[in-house]
């Protein structure tokens, strides 16, 4: 293993999909996934179409955006894209656009199965990092619905 190898291993190690892989696990994933390059405003993924790979980001920003085109986050260094479409298979929820010049590592439905399905306790794990970022996400978005029915139900009445 070279010093690249192992930097991209410790870095898999820190994305939170991979939180809690040891370094074997990260290497046989290191070597399913596909290095991708953005220029700024490239679109990464578009809303509605199908969705079999995940997009870990190394370096950049990466712009969230409703159907609608309202931004409604970012994706920054460390964090995945498209996992829910990944383990899912269900179509992309948001568009994402490049902010920024960026760079990173992809893996498909298919390619990541053929490794995970190898090691049992690598997909557990896996699998629990998932849950527990589909979780917080769902919790985050009830947060702000709950947030937006208030101020709703708080604004006057218009006038006739």
């Amino acid at each position: 293993m070279n010093r690249a190898q192992h930097q991209m291993m410790k870095i898999v190690q820190k994305i939170s999909v991979f939180v809690g892989l040891t370094l074997e696990q990260a290497q046989s994933l290191i070597q399913v996934f596909k290095v991708q390059q953005y220029e700024t405003g490239d679109t990464v993924y578009e809303v509605g179409e199908s969705g079999d790979e995940m997009l870990v980001l190394i370096r950049g920003r990466l712009s969230v955006l409703s159907a609608t085109g309202r931004q409604l986050g970012e994706v920054s260094p460390g964090q995945a894209t498209g996992e829910m479409g990944l383990f899912t298979g269900h179509k992309r929820s948001a568009t994402i656009v490049a902010i920024d010049d960026c760079i990173g590592l992809t893996v498909n439905r298919t390619m990541l199965f053929s490794v995970i399905e190898q090691d049992p306790v690598m997909k557990g794990t896996i699998l629990e990092n998932v849950v527990s970022l589909m979780s917080a996400r769902l919790a985050e978005a009830n947060t702000r619905l709950d947030q937006l029915s208030q101020s709703a139900a708080a604004a006057p009445e218009p006038e006739p």
